[in-house]
């Protein structure tokens, strides 16, 4: 793995990867992506990790797609680093473990994309984020399609994508983008509490709730299967007797 992404450990259990391109705003190059997929299966792997925190170096989370080196594929090559993307995509969707986007300066494009895939995005007082694919002439990617509509509802994501605007961040608090704003030299500090509030969470539980949030079955029958599921398992798990036993003992849950 290169030094485009710095793998830090602000505190204990927490992985922070920080997108490290500043002199391109962290604009997503083919070399960035691929190191964030390193640094994020490696991450996850890591026992000891319980959350992760996505950010950028100089004050920027991601400027988007790297367009110099847009504009030479044919439909191999543009099939190829689709599925490169969505490797990423998957990896931060379907993560086991908590992650949060912590978003100062500008999200735009994949970055906004990136950020989305979280479980929280926590955003600095200057942030904003751009879905201007259509400039470009491309369809919104790394499943802004429906993630964005996941968060703030299907009418305002289809305003927001068809229209190609830019959100600033009164708005992305308002319609629930995202999810805490701060001052922006809060944002690290912020951030690292919410990390460590959701690595505090019952693994076990937080990762089944966190499966059905992101397959988002779509009638009730599916919904309520999924949830037998994954609440049947729970019942069973050593995280649910040491609740049932910490909230008896009157004492904080040690999961």
């Amino acid at each position: 793995m290169t030094d485009s992404v710095l793998t830090e450990r602000p505190a204990p259990g927490i992985a922070r990867l920080v997108l490290n391109r500043p002199e391109k705003r962290n604009a997503l190059s083919t070399e960035l992506r691929e190191a964030l997929i390193v640094a994020v299966e490696a991450a996850l792997g890591e026992a000891e990790v319980r959350a992760l925190i996505l950010t950028g170096a100089g004050g920027v989370f991601c400027a988007g797609g790297d367009i110099s080196s847009m504009g030479k594929h044919d439909v191999h090559s543009g099939r190829a680093r689709m599925q490169a993307n969505h490797r990423l995509v998957r990896l931060l969707a379907l993560a086991e473990k908590p992650v949060v986007a912590a978003v100062g300066g500008v999200a735009f494009g994949a970055g906004s994309g990136i950020a989305l895939l979280a479980d929280s995005i926590v955003a600095g007082a200057g942030a904003s984020f751009g879905f201007n694919f259509f400039r470009l002439g491309l369809v919104p990617d790394y499943g802004l399609l429906g993630t964005l509509a996941a968060r703030v509802g299907r009418a305002k994501a289809r305003n927001i994508l068809l229209h190609g605007k830019s959100v600033g961040i009164v708005e992305a608090e308002r319609i629930g983008l995202v999810d805490l704003v701060v001052p922006d030299d809060e944002l690290a500090a912020a951030a690292l509490a919410e990390a460590e509030a959701l690595a505090a969470q019952p693994p076990h539980a937080f990762r089944l709730a966190k499966r059905i949030l992101t397959e988002a079955p779509t009638t009730l029958d599916a919904l309520l299967d999924a949830e037998l599921n994954a609440q049947t398992l729970s019942y069973v798990s050593p995280e649910h007797k040491e609740g049932v036993a910490a909230f008896q003992e009157k004492r904080k849950p040690r999961f």
